[in-house]
């Protein structure tokens, strides 16, 4: 794995010292190389797996998330974060960061850092909250780039982790 980036680093250091990052007690730091419960399948029966499209979209989630590096996961909501290094490998200082739901369906989110994309994800119900993780960020010595979350750069990368998975379920399931 390339070096993580430096607000990575930040929020690991204080949890390892005991101290909270700014985003919900919820969401807790993977160790590296740990996957997000979320991608667990021991729930599929070999008679869902016999079905082309469980089978197609089962595997297409595993090779998507295969390309990314996977850092948080909020386990009352059970949606997973990562930096999305696709195809091409992205070095993870510049791998957008990606949400993988309990639908299965993943989305590139706004910022260019993990701390940015928590703050718009958990602070997205109102500006002061919004404002208010910015504030813990930066006490913490952890750069946000914007003070209004419409400023949050949104990532330009193709294929997205999306398209990614579109593209290999229709591979695998025409080739079922």
């Amino acid at each position: 794995m390339s070096t993580i980036p430096d607000d990575l680093a930040v929020w690991r250091r204080l949890e390892a010292a005991g101290q909270a990052h700014p985003w919900p007690d919820a969401l807790r730091l993977l160790a590296d190389g740990e996957q997000p419960a979320g991608l667990d399948t021991s729930h599929l029966t070999a008679e869902d797996l016999a079905k082309p499209d469980v089978a197609a979209n089962t595997r297409a989630i595993a090779e998507t998330a295969a390309l990314i590096t996977w850092v948080a996961e909020n386990t009352d909501e059970g949606v997973a974060f990562g930096y999305w290094r696709g195809p091409d490998d992205l070095p993870l200082d510049v791998a957008p960061v990606v949400a993988f739901d309990t639908e299965g369906q993943f989305e590139l989110l706004p910022g260019t850092s993990l701390s940015e994309a928590l703050t718009d994800e958990y602070g997205q119900w109102s500006e002061e909250d919004y404002t208010a993780l910015v504030k813990q960020c930066r006490a913490h010595g952890v750069a946000i780039s914007a003070d209004d979350p419409d400023d949050l750069l949104e990532p330009e990368v193709s294929p997205t982790p999306a398209q990614h998975h579109a593209a290999c379920y229709e591979e695998l399931l025409g080739s079922s």
